[in-house]
């Protein structure tokens, strides 16, 4: 069975499981304009679903964080910041290496120099 796409004209053979009601074809152009259409006729069956719920949302998140203990729980209202993270390079002795185990922690020394302490 071949159908035309509704949205290129081309003709496409549909999936099997949703042959009766697929009405687009698998290139991501249809499928882009298919999802908006199917948002755009969603938001129209439910006109003011989304108006007022800010307050309610923004006062649970602040409940919420209040009660939370632990920081996995926590809600993060600000995005985190752009800035890069820093890579920094251990030079290990190969005298060493049979002494380190699961954690170096660095101390700063000055500027842009870090020490392992242990």
């Amino acid at each position: 069975m071949r159908k035309r796409c509704k949205f290129c004209g081309r003709y496409f053979a549909p999936n099997s499981r949703t042959e009766e009601t697929q009405k687009a074809c698998k290139s991501d152009v249809c499928k882009t304009k298919r999802k908006r259409e199917a948002q755009r006729r969603w938001s129209d069956n439910n006109p003011g679903y989304f108006k007022g719920r800010y307050d309610y949302v923004k006062e649970w998140r602040a409940k919420r964080k209040a009660t939370s203990c632990s920081a996995d729980k926590m809600i993060q209202d600000e995005t985190r910041s752009s800035k890069s993270m820093k890579t920094y390079i251990l030079l290990i002795p190969e005298s060493k290496t049979g002494m380190i185990q699961d954690t170096i922690i660095l101390r700063r020394l000055a500027g842009r120099t870090f020490v392992a302490c242990g």
